[in-house]
């Protein structure tokens, strides 16, 4: 059985949704009574102490004028400079915080708060590119800023870079191993890079640390099904939805490594319910088509499947299964229109034409079921060759 594809945009995937956590804010505080100033600094420390003190009851504009005065009694004060940046940012202004930042670091350029402030903004904003080089130049400063390290691994994310971000994962487990959000990342890293035996470690190290982690049963789930291991699969994804029974996609993952088992009536009561707590889970829907199809209940069947293609008319497989229902119910018209828009879909499909020809047989078109029939012995031919090929070709 292939695993359907279930992004957020297409509603369909093949791997776990790795949504971009939230990041925090790196908030320097302005030198307190009692700590020592950077002598850069001690000009405009009144003026730090206010803003120090806006800040800590949220007046961010009146934080921003004593940042500003700051700066403008102490221009090389950089530490001034940052949490104006920071405060930039806090009033939704970013190019002025990129400015502030990039300020800093000209006048101290081994200040680590101002790369990583940087770095921050330009992830906000979706410009990793120069997020990544900001962080980069705040680990040259701090190797062990754990912050750093897990925002460096976020964008490398954002740009699909999932080794990348893996390696960073890695160096910020290494520095706090019950690092939870960090353990979770980099279960789902190995998980989109199909590294499911090191996805199942450092979930299962998550579920020793944090037993009620719903998701991290789930994603412990989907990893142990990839590598093989259906019964602790299954035995995962039921202790998900029982620790949080409406958690998305955790009914269909159970669903479908029960169905995977061969036991297709708790499948699709899971299928049933994922679509009762989503219903625009059209896995979820297809799966149960697929189901309804199979028992012979071809109405249900053609409901489900014309609910999918309406949402996703150009989902193959729902295609295939709805024009294999129509065939069923000697619907040739329905089936000829429905299988030619799949195997448009994919031209090198054998089965597609091989059922086209069944329905353009059924239709009465002769001429085109044997053009659909000699296509599909073709492409069966060809596809039998690219096999034995492949098989007989020396391992270098």
């Amino acid at each position: 059985m292939t695993r359907l594809r279930r992004n957020s945009r297409l509603k369909f995937r093949d791997k776990p949704g790795l949504k971009l956590c939230a990041v925090l804010w790196l908030l320097l505080c302005a030198p307190a009574a009692g700590a020592q100033t950077p002598e850069t600094c001690v000009q405009a420390e009144r003026e730090l102490q206010s803003a120090q003190a806006a800040e800590a009851r949220a007046d961010w504009q009146a934080a921003l004028a004593s940042y500003r005065e700051a700066t403008r009694l102490a221009p090389a004060c950089a530490e001034a400079t940052v949490n104006l940046g920071v405060i930039y940012n806090r009033l939704n202004r970013p190019e002025q915080a990129i400015e502030a930042f990039k300020q800093a670091i000209a006048l101290k350029p081994r200040l680590a708060a101002a790369h990583l402030n940087l770095g921050v903004t330009y992830f906000r904003a979706a410009r990793h590119e120069l997020a990544a080089r900001a962080l980069a130049g705040a680990l040259a400063i701090e190797p062990q800023n754990l912050q750093a390290h897990r925002l460096l691994a976020l964008t490398h994310i954002a740009r699909e870079q999932f080794a990348e971000a893996a390696l960073e994962l890695e160096t910020t487990v290494a520095l706090s191993p019950d690092d939870i959000a960090s353990l979770h990342m980099l279960g789902e890293t190995y998980l989109r890079l199909k590294q499911y035996r090191k996805a199942v470690a450092h979930l299962e190290r998550l579920i020793k640390l944090k037993p009620d982690a719903a998701k991290a049963h789930l994603r412990l789930g989907e990893a142990l099904d990839n590598a093989g291991d259906s019964e602790r699969a299954i035995e995962a994804l039921r202790r998900a939805v029982e620790t949080d029974s409406k958690l998305p996609e955790a009914h269909y993952a159970l669903g479908y490594a029960l169905l995977k088992r061969g036991s297709m009536d708790e499948a699709a009561l899971e299928f049933a319910e994922e679509l009762r707590l989503n219903p625009a889970m059209l896995l979820a829907r297809y799966q149960l088509g697929k189901i309804h199809f199979q028992r012979g209940r071809l109405d249900e069947a053609v409901a489900h499947l014309t609910k999918v293609l309406e949402a996703e008319p150009d989902f193959r497989p729902g295609l295939e299964t709805l024009g294999q229902v129509l065939l069923k119910q000697n619907s040739a018209a329905q089936a000829v229109g429905v299988l030619e828009r799949a195997v448009a879909l994919d031209p090198a499909w054998p089965q597609g034409f091989a059922l086209l020809g069944r329905a353009y047989t059924m239709a009465g078109r002769r001429a085109d079921a044997r053009r659909a029939f000699d296509t599909a012995r073709r492409l069966g031919e060809e596809e039998r060759r690219r096999l034995e090929e492949k098989v007989s070709k020396p391992k270098s």
